[in-house]
């Protein structure tokens, strides 16, 4: 396979904090796909959110220290240098700007993709990238009639298509689904309640650290 043309990954989120129900998915997409590069791309401000509780600098912090040790796994902080919110088709435009011979993988969760008509400019993504959609294992999902027309026409189950074709495919990607939840490790914290085994051990000291969530 041209290395030039081997396809790279992004994952967006506000990560506040990361933790594993973020990393594990994204660990078995970059593996099971062939991925060059996966890139975590913090949210600034989040479309469908008001607020973060950490800091744009904390929360892509955590991010790095929770994946150094993968090589294929860096940090994209972009979105974070924005005063807007963060509009994936934004992001998508100026990646294909950046990687013009590369194919974009845009990975989300299913219930993003039961949701994808209300996306912002929803109807162009696929021009840009195409979308991996992380599901637990045999979940079947109802859409909406204009979802379901779009995965329809561009769904494919041959993971060759994401390295040989720029844009345009819709691929389903069995991961495990860890139930974690940035909220629920919030919680916690503000309760003094441990989090070990929820997120890493580096992330857990630099919360300590930062004295976050509390």
């Amino acid at each position: 396979m041209d290395i030039q043309q081997q396809a790279i990954g992004f994952l967006g989120g506000t990560f506040d904090p990361i933790h594993f129900g973020h990393l594990r998915p994204a660990l078995e997409i970059t593996e099971a796909l062939s991925l060059q590069q996966l890139f975590m791309m913090p949210n600034h401000i989040a479309p469908h959110k008001s607020a973060s509780h950490g800091t744009a600098k904390q929360r892509s912090e955590m991010v790095e220290l929770a994946i150094s040790q993968q090589p294929r796994m860096t940090v994209d902080k972009r979105e974070l240098k924005r005063h807007k919110p963060s509009y994936t088709i934004d992001t998508l435009k100026e990646l294909k700007i950046e990687y013009p011979d590369t194919p974009i993988c845009f990975i989300m969760g299913m219930d993003s993709l039961i949701s994808f008509d209300s996306w912002y400019d929803w109807k162009n993504i696929l021009s840009y990238c195409h979308l991996i959609i992380s599901h637990r294992p045999g979940w079947q999902s109802e859409f909406n009639e204009q979802v379901a027309a779009l995965v329809a026409k561009h769904q494919t189950t041959d993971k060759h298509d994401l390295h040989n074709v720029q844009f345009g495919k819709i691929y389903f990607q069995t991961t495990s689904q860890l139930a974690i939840s940035s909220t629920e490790i919030r919680d916690l914290l503000s309760h003094n309640i441990s989090i070990d085994f929820l997120t890493p051990d580096s992330v857990i000291n630099y919360i300590k650290e930062q004295y976050l969530y509390k």
